[in-house]
């Protein structure tokens, strides 16, 4: 039995943080994941490696949960340290290795976390052809950047002692020294006279203070969004941070804060501003070797003025860093409660600018005998307006040492010239600072600043929308166009024009959002053209042309085609995961006086086989006669042969089953089948996706973190799909998979039938004959399980339910 979590107090920081992600609609604002580019890894032995760093530190074995109005650290005892792998042997065609890669990487930063789950922290080995990346992302609660390092390291001295001696090693047997718990950092007192006394030093210095910050392009949005990007100095600029720190006597960090602090002020934020910078808030030798999260924000105010030197903005840099350094432990959570209401005004909860020096954190990383180099951050949120990190890539070029600067900034707020601009200018600030007694009036930039939190600048516009007319046709063409990439019309059936059913997810999700009204998706696939899709979006009571009553839906099958008076009814039953759609170009192949309905999961909450096939039997069974053939793809095929025993039990007389490559009862084992691995590929492989399945994957059964790497995929492939909507159809797809492993015992069908069998194997064809009193016709056509109902071998369907069974339809 798994021993309950250890609870203990959480630190301020990591307290403040949970309450950000509760609160933020984006919940990987503090995902950090550092995207490593490596060469030719042992997969099983970095599993290995990994799961005995999970079990060295208990801050990969911490969660989080609220007691009251307190949050408590969740110390586990054992944690699933587990590899996650995406890779093609061969790099897809269509796009280069480093695009999908940029994709896939993006995705996995973006999946949340659960902080009651544990480990918080995820790896993951993407390979696409040649190139190799290995992507290590961790919530900041857990972790700052340079416990990330740590982690790092401990990781190479695993990979290499499992390369050498074996997998069967326990985590004494590789580090011999125990780590440093993060347990005690994480209790600091918060309460008595220093406690107060340390607050009363930020509060004293941030008093009549405002936030510097750029002066937004556009409005401030409610996503996050935001984007990377990097700078690397000139040789000039890193000669000129070596000059003046000598000459001021202080470190490379001073000059490149006074920097940013410059282009600030001679962008017009003036009089006495702060900038936010991150501090690794590790005092003492033990701390430095601590794994955990002990990083902290603290608020540096200034006042530059024009007519002083650079050297004097660099001296008061200097100055501050030194003098706040016994006063930097005290998270700036607990300063901002203490803040008169017109200071928080000024400085905002978050402060708009952040300046961290990672320092060589990141370099002359390895893993084995080969380089690990550290690539731009895949982040696609934003924290605050920017964030500026500043990194000393060591040991990693033949020309030497080069400062990098990376800035994540607010897409929302700053267009990326804006962002190159602040980058230019600091370049030039610092170039300009090589020079003894350059005077501030001197620094030349373009960036436009302000002092106080960023407003909305009088001119910005709102969010752009989509009009919302009372006929949005011209609209609904749009967004159309976009999703399919062609030219369409208003009566274009939007299976006809090479739609797929991934597409209808990214095309109701793209005129939900810029319409803002909900479309009846049911509805609309009874007619999917642009037109109706107007007549259904348009407003409450407008007099839509065409639009006629308002159709009020039942639980009932759904009418894909009427046909013609007194011919043949062909009733379908869903696959799992999925519903009417895969059917569309059966329904186009079989002739047209057929009527053809399908049966559809409405979400209720049959959880069995059996269950499923009494409440799809009901309706056709009031309709006073049964369809002539019954049938179904996949899932559907099984469905309708559960049918079939109801329809036995209440005296009629069964109708021929269709069953297209249907699993047969007992054909799962387990549920096992139905988790993400199976799910990503099933998906890809529905969608016709240009680019094949990986050759490699293995994703954690989490599904909020699986599905982000699976919109990378399609995107991969040349779709699109909401990572919400992929996320309720693995929900329903799961739902019925279990229901597929929990059916075995199924009863004899006492009809005729049509088996025809794509990845069926001889054993599953065999089974299914024995469950028939007749044994059915059986047809093997040379594709697989997805193609079957599609091309060419759809009309061979067609064909063969025409002319096989003419004699029991007719």
């Amino acid at each position: 039995m798994t021993p309950a979590p250890e609870e203990l107090p959480s630190s301020p920081a990591q307290e403040a943080l949970w309450w950000i992600q509760h609160r933020a609609e984006r919940k990987d604002l503090y995902n950090l994941t550092w995207r490593l580019r490596v060469t030719r890894l042992d997969r099983a032995a970095l599993a290995a490696a990994w799961r005995l760093v999970v079990d060295r530190h208990e801050a990969l074995r911490t969660g989080f949960a609220r007691r009251g109005e307190a949050v408590v650290q969740l110390i586990h005892a054992t944690g699933e340290g587990t590899l996650q792998e995406v890779g093609w042997d061969e790099a897809p065609g269509g796009r280069t290795p480093e695009a999908l890669l940029d994709d896939v990487a993006a995705q996995f930063h973006a999946a949340p976390f659960d902080l009651e789950s544990v480990p918080l922290a995820r790896l993951a080995l993407v390979t696409a052809g040649p190139v190799e990346e290995l992507l290590v992302t961790v919530h900041h609660s857990i972790l700052d950047g340079w416990a990330l390092q740590l982690v790092m390291d401990d990781l190479k001295a695993a990979y290499e002692a499992v390369l050498e001696r074996g997998p069967g090693l326990d985590a004494a047997q590789v580090f011999p020294e125990a780590a440093v718990p993060y347990r005690e950092f994480g209790q600091q007192a918060r309460t008595g006279p220093q406690a107060v006394s340390d607050r009363a030093f930020w509060t004293g210095q941030l008093r009549g203070v405002k936030a510097a910050a750029l002066v937004p392009d556009g409005p401030s949005g409610t996503h996050s969004s935001g984007a990377a990007l990097r700078h690397r100095l000139s040789g000039g600029a890193r000669a000129a941070v070596a000059a003046v720190a000598e000459r001021v006597g202080c470190t490379a960090f001073a000059v490149q804060l006074a920097a940013v602090r410059a282009v600030l002020a001679r962008g017009g934020a003036p009089g006495r501003t702060a900038l936010g910078v991150v501090v690794a808030n590790r005092m003492s030798p033990e701390d430095q070797r601590r794994v955990g999260y002990c990083a902290n924000t603290v608020l540096l105010p200034d006042a530059v003025t024009d007519g002083e030197g650079f050297d004097d903005v660099v001296g008061r840099a200097r100055d501050g860093l030194w003098g706040s350094l016994p006063y930097q432990h005290v998270g700036f959570s607990e300063v901002f409660a203490e803040l008169s209401a017109e200071d928080r005004a000024a400085l905002g909860s978050t402060p708009p600018v952040l300046i961290t020096h990672h320092g060589g954190i990141g370099s002359g990383l390895s893993l084995g005998h080969e380089p690990a180099q550290l690539l731009p951050s895949p982040s696609t949120s934003a924290r605050c307006q920017l964030l500026v990190g500043i990194f000393e890539e060591v040991g990693i070029f033949e020309d030497g040492e080069h400062t990098v600067l990376e800035i994540e900034y607010d897409t929302d707020q700053l267009r990326e010239s804006t962002v190159r601009a602040f980058l230019n200018d600091i370049e030039s600030v610092l170039l300009a600072s090589a020079s003894p007694g350059v005077l501030v009036r001197d620094l030349q930039v373009s960036s436009r600043a302000a002092a106080g939190v960023p407003a909305l600048p009088q001119s910005a516009a709102a969010p752009e929308r989509a009009p919302s007319s009372d006929e949005p046709a011209a609209d609904v063409l749009a967004h159309w166009r976009r999703v399919l990439g062609t030219d369409v019309h208003m009566d274009d059936d939007f299976f006809d024009t090479g739609g797929h059913s991934l597409q209808v997810l990214e095309l109701v999700a793209l005129v939900e959002t810029n319409t803002g009204r909900q479309l009846d998706v049911a509805e609309w696939l009874d007619d999917p053209t642009p037109r109706r899709m107007a007549e259904l979006l348009a407003p409450a009571g407008a007099d839509a042309p065409g639009s006629g009553p308002a159709v009020t839906r039942d639980s009932g099958p759904v009418t894909m085609r009427e046909g013609e008076p007194g011919g043949p009814h062909l009733h379908l039953v869903h696959g799992a995961g999925v519903g009417r759609i895969p059917y569309r170009a059966l329904v186009d192949a079989l002739p047209a006086d057929w009527r053809v309905t399908v049966s559809e999961d409405d979400g209720a909450d049959a959880t069995t086989v059996e269950a499923m096939a009494e409440r799809y039997l009901e309706p056709l069974l009031s309709e006073g006669r049964l369809p002539d053939l019954l049938g179904g793809w996949s899932m559907g095929g099984l469905l309708a042969h559960a049918m079939a025993a109801g329809i036995k039990r209440r005296g009629h007389r069964c109708p021929p089953l269709l069953l297209l490559d249907s699993p047969t009862p007992g054909a799962f084992s387990d549920p096992g089948r139905g988790d993400l691995d199976a799910f990503a590929r099933n998906v890809l492989r529905a969608a016709d996706a240009a680019v094949r399945p990986p050759d490699r994957l293995r994703l954690e059964q989490r599904a909020e973190r699986g599905i982000g790497v699976l919109t990378a995929l399609l995107r991969a492939a040349g779709g699109e799909a909401p990572t919400e909507a992929l996320h309720a159809r693995y929900t329903l797809h799961a739902r019925h998979v279990a229901a597929m492993s929990r059916y075995r015992d199924a009863a004899v069908a006492d009809a005729p039938g049509l088996l025809v069998a794509a990845d069926l194997t001889d054993e599953d064809v065999a089974r299914w004959q024995r469950l028939f009193t007749t044994e059915p016709v059986t047809v093997r056509l040379p594709v697989d399980h997805y193609a079957l109902l599609r091309g060419d071998a759809v009309r061979q369907v067609a064909d063969l339910v025409a002319e096989l069974l003419p004699a029991t339809v007719r």
